[in-house]
């Protein structure tokens, strides 16, 4: 049985800026994001690029040279398959998953026609992002707890082949990410240390009952996701 944790919001000298990379958008001809601090891997430009144009109806791409087959895609935890397209590069877990239908985010965050829900999912570097991964160490010690890896997510939408984030105050998303085996403990209860742009950090409550899985809410926007145990 894991322990009911409620959920906590604590404050952490952060820089929005250097949270995670930035996103000022990628276009569907290749423009690259705007950097301020850490930024986005080419690949995962790159990758957006390519699928840009992927499940809309006009499917024939932007010509670039990568292709769909050459993705790593780990958009699936224990057999649940993520409900939004998007781009998912996070190696350090066993999958990530967001189950929230596409349909509701898209209704829930007023989303227009020729608007579609996309997320972009990658592991964090601790060495660029230093500073939230300091506000993880620091809330997982409060806890008495291990921290683990962790993740980037951004929730946003893409619009005539151009990515931007959605608002983070929006409705409640849920996100599965899958706990990898040297991080797994069959007698530890699991959690998520969530770091926000503003510097707000929350702990979040696994709400799955898998050992091998991390259930948690959270919203759409920009944030960086640690898995922790205790």
């Amino acid at each position: 049985m894991k322990a009911n944790i409620a959920k906590k919001v604590l404050l952490c000298t952060l820089s929005a800026a250097l949270l995670a990379a930035p996103c000022a958008g990628v276009s569907a001809a290749g423009t690259k994001a705007a950097s301020s601090g850490s930024s986005i891997t080419a690949e995962v430009e790159e990758i957006v690029t390519a699928n840009a144009w992927v499940g809309s109806d006009d499917n024939s791409g932007s010509g670039s040279s990568v292709t769909v087959a050459q993705v790593p895609v780990t958009s699936s935890v224990g057999g649940v398959k993520s409900s939004l397209p998007g781009v998912y590069l996070a190696t350090s877990v066993r999958g990530t998953a967001i189950t929230s239908s596409l349909t509701s985010i898209a209704d829930n965050y007023g989303l227009k026609n020729g608007e579609r829900p996309y997320a972009r999912i990658y592991n964090m570097d601790s060495r660029k992002s230093h500073l939230a991964q300091a506000c993880i160490d620091d809330a997982a010690a409060a806890m008495g707890a291990v921290t683990g890896p962790a993740i980037n997510v951004e929730i946003g939408k893409m619009a005539s082949g151009k990515f931007s984030l959605l608002p983070a105050d929006g409705a409640e998303i849920t996100l599965k990410v899958g706990v990898p085996k040297s991080f797994a403990q069959s007698d530890k209860t699991f959690a998520v240390v969530a770091v926000r742009p503003g510097g707000v950090v929350s702990v979040l409550t696994d709400t799955d009952t898998d050992p091998n899985t991390v259930t948690f809410d959270t919203t759409a926007g920009q944030g960086v996701y640690a898995l922790i145990k205790y």
